[in-house]
């Protein structure tokens, strides 16, 4: 069964890679971060980010991940994805840490994809 399950596998892997499975890449070095200022409401922190193409291509989507922390000490930790971003223009979203009262937020770009089409 054990040799069975190898080609199995190994056509599985292919298939997923094919159709895009696991297409996420590397943060793009064409992409700039930048935070707003940080609140907290009744529900808990937010921040907002916006997310700007510099590069000639578009951007299918970015994940921005931000660390929260209060008085120093690690509060949690929550992100976003931001879809769709053309050459040129900015992507803008909100992250919300729920729960935690935070007065600073340190926020990161993550992986990307490829538009669809």
């Amino acid at each position: 069964m054990e040799r069975v399950m190898k080609p199995i596998g190994l056509v599985l892997l292919a298939l997923a890679a094919m159709s895009g499975m696991g297409a996420a890449l590397a943060a793009d070095p064409t992409l700039q971060l930048q935070q707003g200022d940080i609140f907290s409401d009744p529900i808990g922190s937010v921040v907002g980010v916006t997310v700007t193409n510099t590069g000639t291509t578009a951007i299918g989507s970015v994940l921005v991940t931000c660390s929260f922390t209060a008085g120093g000490k690690p509060a949690g930790s929550a992100n976003t994805t931001i879809y769709n971003i053309v050459a040129g223009a900015n992507g803008q979203d909100q992250v919300h840490l729920m729960g935690a009262k935070a007065d600073k937020a340190a926020c990161t770009l993550g992986a990307t994809t490829a538009p669809l089409n």
